[in-house]
């Protein structure tokens, strides 16, 4: 939230994010968001009320339902099922094109867009894999340890 309004007022600067490591990284779905796709295609995503004070007094004052539902069209929920932490952005970029036989440029576009929305809703979130030097010498681990540490289970 601080830095939200420190971007805001330009008191600080976002960090620079180049479009090879945007390309690279891998969408992973919110855990508490649970799912299910209809005989359409269409995913409807059932998301959870949060677990703090003052929604719960808000909810029961106002008798506000404790989870809501977001129904995603056929393209959506294609890209939904593919936020899955296997496939980098440029491969449901390259998946889109396929599928709706859209341009580069189209297909680019309206996936920022969409993910980007996805995004600050926190449906999803973004892992980018660590560069490692040639150097290093490393010890070998899972493959899915190696791309997301903090997916690894200890």
């Amino acid at each position: 939230m601080l830095n939200k309004i420190l971007y805001t007022l330009k008191l600080k600067k976002r960090p620079d994010v180049d479009r090879g490591k945007v390309l690279k990284a891998f969408p992973l779905r919110n855990q508490l968001i649970t799912w299910e796709l209809d005989d359409k295609g269409e995913a409807s995503l059932v998301i959870p009320q949060k677990e703090k004070l003052w929604v719960r007094l808000m909810s029961k004052v106002f008798m506000l339902p404790d989870k809501r539902v977001v129904v995603l069209d056929s393209i959506g929920s294609f890209v939904w099922e593919m936020c899955d932490g296997n496939h980098t952005i440029s491969q449901i970029i390259k998946a889109l094109q396929k599928k709706h036989k859209l341009t580069r440029k189209e297909a680019e576009t309206s996936l920022f867009t969409f993910i980007q929305q996805l995004g600050k809703r926190n449906f999803i979130q973004f892992a980018i894999p660590t560069e490692t030097k040639p150097n290093e010498t490393q010890t070998k681990k899972p493959a899915q340890q190696k791309r997301f540490g903090f997916l690894a289970k200890h």
